[in-house]
């Protein structure tokens, strides 16, 4: 387990915290009914999420006499503290993740691989994922996170922003150059230089990179700064350095602060986001008119293509009840069990991780509820589509390649030093790693 010992020492001083915010052991076997595997099931939603994965695990339960799932929410430093768990020879039996640990993770044989449970019923699971699920939850050839619910991205456009700004409403951006000259046309700016409302703004980079067919890591190391389809990106999103990015920041925050977003409040012509950003303007602004497309795609990219990621579930290293954990989680993801999954996914607007599920006839029913749905699920099955690469420091990149961006909007750094600064790190992170 290389490296795992530097992270012993570190982490001993948070055991305690794990423990108590466990607030029980993993150890226990049975509740009292003989033959019941009790398993401990620790994710971090908080709020109303936690109410909806608390029901979905309620339904578990009662129709599985010999499992009962323990659930724990840990909505702070989960990551933290399931490592911290697994050090202490305690981990839960079941994590969920949202964020690019896995890579890190599976690394440090934190992780078990879940191939080893890919036999009799289960031996079709790899082929029953959407293609890009299944390489989202891989590291060297491994499933380490199996795909619970998935998101996809899109364009959302305002139409009544687009008629104010003498746009054809019906003619919504499909290239770079049509995104760009429509957008410049929406923005508003105070006498005194205040952002009132934003045509577009490329603030992330990721959620680009198949439409720009980047590819970022290439034989083992990452590789940026003379990667051509890597700097036109960035030098794309460079361009929109001409906006103050001061003033942008601040008025974005002012949304963020309220847990929404200026293209929810009519505020913003042109919008990446998932399908949960639907069920956000109903609710604050349900008079709005408005539609969706595929990200424009620049000279020589990918159209129909969208990014992926979502949330998974992991089964620690350690984790007491290793096969009944992977019967919960196989269940959870609608495995042998695509008609149940087709009615709860709708409940958190969540794309199924398989195009058995999606294919379901309840889901089916939920999708033509709203005809701006399907198309996100459509582009699941889009061989071009991509993900994040998954790699021991993908989360040191991730955040590395936030930071290049916000120093091209700031005019700080050239498109081509902001790169190569983040192969640098990541580069170097990597070799840390071994």
């Amino acid at each position: 387990m290389k490296g795992w010992s530097k992270r012993v020492t570190l982490m001993a001083a948070n055991m305690l915290l794990v423990a108590g915010a466990a607030g029980c052991s993993n150890s226990a076997s049975t509740n009292g009914a003989q033959g019941v595997v009790q398993l401990t099931y620790w994710n971090m939603w908080s709020g109303h999420w936690e109410d909806v994965v608390k029901s979905l695990v309620d339904q578990f339960n009662k129709t599985h006499p010999h499992i009962h799932v323990n659930v724990l929410s840990i909505p702070t430093d989960g990551e933290t503290k399931l490592l911290t768990a697994i050090v202490a020879g305690d981990p839960p039996d079941v994590f969920t993740e949202w964020s690019p640990y896995i890579g890190q993770f599976a690394d440090k044989d934190a992780l078990m691989p879940l191939n080893q449970f890919m036999t009799g019923k289960y031996k079709d699971v790899l082929n029953w994922l959407y293609p890009v699920a299944a390489n989202w939850g891989t590291y060297k050839g491994k499933l380490y996170g199996l795909p619970w619910t998935m998101n996809s991205l899109m364009l959302y456009y305002n139409k009544d922003l687009m008629k104010q700004a003498g746009l054809n409403p019906n003619d919504p951006p499909k290239t770079i150059q049509q995104l760009d000259a429509d957008q410049a046309k929406m923005w508003k700016m105070s006498k005194k230089g205040a952002v009132q409302q934003i045509g577009f703004y490329p603030n992330n980079y990721e959620q680009w990179m198949p439409t720009w067919n980047v590819n970022v890591f290439q034989n083992g190391q990452y590789q940026m700064e003379n990667n051509p389809q890597a700097l036109s990106l960035m030098q794309w999103i460079s361009s929109y350095s001409k906006y103050p990015y001061d003033q942008v920041s601040g008025y974005l925050q002012t949304f963020t602060t309220n847990s929404v977003d200026p293209f929810s409040m009519g505020k913003e012509g042109f919008y990446i986001n998932g399908m949960w950003e639907i069920p956000t303007i109903q609710q604050y602004n349900p008079k709005m008119n408005y539609g969706v497309v595929p990200l424009p795609a620049p000279p020589g990219g990918n159209s129909d293509v969208t990014w992926i990621n979502g949330n998974y579930n992991e089964i620690p290293k350690g984790a007491k009840h290793p096969q009944q954990a992977w019967e919960f989680i196989t269940w959870l993801s609608g495995y042998d069990n695509e008609a149940w999954a087709a009615k709860s996914d709708p409940q958190g607007g969540w794309i199924p991780p398989s195009p058995k599920v999606t294919a379901e006839p309840a889901y089916q029913k939920w999708l033509n509820q709203n005809p701006l749905r399907k198309p996100f699920v459509n582009l699941m099955l889009n061989p071009k589509d991509g993900i994040t690469p998954v790699t021991p420091v993908t989360q040191l990149f991730s955040q590395n390649l936030s930071d290049a961006v916000n120093y091209v909007l700031q005019g700080q750094k050239s498109a081509k030093a902001a790169l190569a600064s983040v192969q640098q790190t990541s580069n170097q992170a990597l070799k840390t790693q071994g």
